[in-house]
């Protein structure tokens, strides 16, 4: 049985978004537990990355803060790792609106996996902390996309677009689609 860590992450400055989006609320839950919701009937457990969390184990970005999703998923793997973890599948906090299956589909996959269109969702295997570390202490480029492709990571296909909260619009839209 592989053992799945389920992390958020939730350690971006939100600026284009003017304030703690991890917090912001749809449909009266916050996107952090939208976030956790969805992850809880794929994993183990529960982390969230770049951000302090009083209802989740906290893990800091490694090997610093301010290397975006890379540096949180560095830290993921080396937590999971070290807690003996087989893989890390990893969901940004303003993704709250999934397709039916999707994490399924990748916690049963067994290499590197993401979503085409949005590489911070993805299993990773914990195998791939060291070499996550070694990328981003040569200065390697920060997108996920870069490195995913760098490591033979798998882009999964088939999946309608996800829709990401980036500013306060794009959650009123959600916030419409879901009804008041």
């Amino acid at each position: 049985m592989t053992r799945l860590l389920g992390v958020i992450l939730a350690g971006g400055q939100a600026r284009r978004f003017g304030g703690d989006k991890a917090l912001a609320t749809l449909a009266g839950t916050a996107l952090l537990d939208h976030a956790a919701n969805a992850l809880r009937p794929v994993v183990e457990e529960i982390a969230v990355v770049g951000r302090d969390s009083p209802t989740y184990v906290s893990i800091a970005d490694w090997p610093a803060a301010g290397l975006g999703p890379l540096g949180g998923l560095c830290g993921a793997l080396r937590h999971a790792r070290d807690r003996h973890f087989d893989a890390v599948l990893s969901l940004p906090c303003d993704t709250p609106s999934l397709p039916v299956g999707l994490l399924g589909d990748l916690a049963r996959r067994s290499v590197a996996s993401f979503v085409a269109d949005t590489p911070v969702i993805g299993l990773w295997p914990c195998k791939l902390a060291d070499a996550l570390s070694d990328y981003l202490d040569r200065g390697g480029n920060l997108a996920v996309r870069v490195w995913a492709k760098e490591i033979g990571a798998e882009a999964v296909d088939g999946w309608p677009p996800i829709p990401n909260v980036n500013r306060p619009d794009d959650l009123a839209l959600l916030r419409g689609m879901s009804g008041p």
